[in-house]
């Protein structure tokens, strides 16, 4: 597993408190729903991709090439209301963050986009976290590589990714105030520093980071799943 080279303080900080906040809340009541919770439809199979490119009228004066498409950036309002892995059950609302607060300790009524990280189809990483609840992203926990994850955003259209990473025990040590039975794989395995730091980074590239918990404290680890493009 690849280290921090110069780990700061907020990004390890956020983890501690969205681990700690997971796997309190995952840990005590995996198999209860928030109450008033809606029934969620399969997200369509047909896919959109990302919002077509508009065509370019540049080029010289008589060439015979066609115009090169240019694209479109997506629009502010363009986002993600719902995740999908059908192959073990994951059907999910999805909402964006728009707070620190809400980041260290998400509510229990949908995945959340960390109010740092970006919407999916903006060509870079997007982190959404998730308590491990069944009705919520315990599912993780059964994903194998070559899964579908779909996307629905707000608009109707549907991106697709495949699961091309899965990583367990990923971890920022806690070594305060928490039980450590074994002890548990993520802490006998951890390097210094937040393990899990790395994956909330910004991406040249268009990718989905998942996460949830593993187990009843910090040092239980994280679950991670990336997600690169089908289309």
């Amino acid at each position: 597993m690849r280290r921090l080279s110069a780990p700061g303080i907020m990004v390890p900080l956020l983890l501690i408190l969205i681990g700690s906040a997971l796997i309190a809340a995952g840990g005590l009541r995996l198999d209860t729903p928030v109450a008033g919770l809606p029934d969620i439809s399969d997200i369509p199979e047909a896919s959109l991709g990302l919002p077509t490119p508009a065509p370019s009228a540049s080029g010289s004066e008589g060439a015979s090439s066609a115009p090169t498409p240019s694209p479109t950036p997506p629009p502010a309002n363009w986002v993600a209301v719902q995740i999908q892995i059908k192959a073990v059950g994951l059907n999910v609302l999805v909402k964006q963050s728009h707070s620190l607060a809400n980041d260290g300790y998400p509510l229990e009524d949908a995945a959340y986009i960390l109010s740092t990280s970006s919407q999916p189809g903006r060509g870079t990483n997007s982190y959404m976290v998730a308590h491990a609840y069944r009705y919520l992203f315990k599912p993780l926990w059964n994903v194998v590589p070559g899964d579908e994850v779909k996307i629905l955003m707000s608009d109707g259209r549907v991106l697709h990714y495949i699961v091309t990473e899965i990583h367990p025990n990923q971890s920022c040590p806690q070594r305060e105030g928490a039980s450590n039975p074994s002890p548990p794989p993520a802490l006998k395995l951890a390097e210094p520093g937040c393990q899990a730091a790395q994956w909330q980074r910004p991406t040249g590239h268009e990718r989905l980071t998942l996460q949830t918990s593993q187990g009843y404290n910090r040092n239980w680890g994280e679950f991670m799943i990336i997600a690169q493009p089908l289309f």
